[in-house]
């Protein structure tokens, strides 16, 4: 196995810890935001739960820390799989 192939497999299986332990962290804060009233956290389909901005409901610090948790994924999950897509692109062209 290359170098690139180990590298791609390793980060895939960091992506899938990192995402389930981010699934564990909207599920406890979720928890916490609808006790400020009922479905102030939204889920659609298969994305990322969605919080409602322009609730009064919900303190100012949880909104943040709920966006700030958002971002992380994205930005983590996104640096997570470059290896992967090196990696097939590298297969592709070889």
């Amino acid at each position: 196995m290359h170098f690139l192939e180990v590298f791609a497999i390793a980060s895939l299986i960091a992506a899938g810890i990192f995402h389930v332990c981010m699934l564990f962290a909207f599920e406890h804060l979720t928890s916490k935001i609808n006790k400020y009233g009922p479905n102030l956290v939204t889920k659609r389909g298969r994305a990322l739960p969605e919080i409602d901005l322009h609730s009064q409901l919900v303190p100012t610090e949880l909104k943040n820390k709920f966006l700030l948790y958002r971002q992380a994924w994205i930005i983590v999950i996104t640096i997570l799989m470059i290896p992967l897509v090196a990696y097939l692109i590298s297969k592709a062209f070889s």
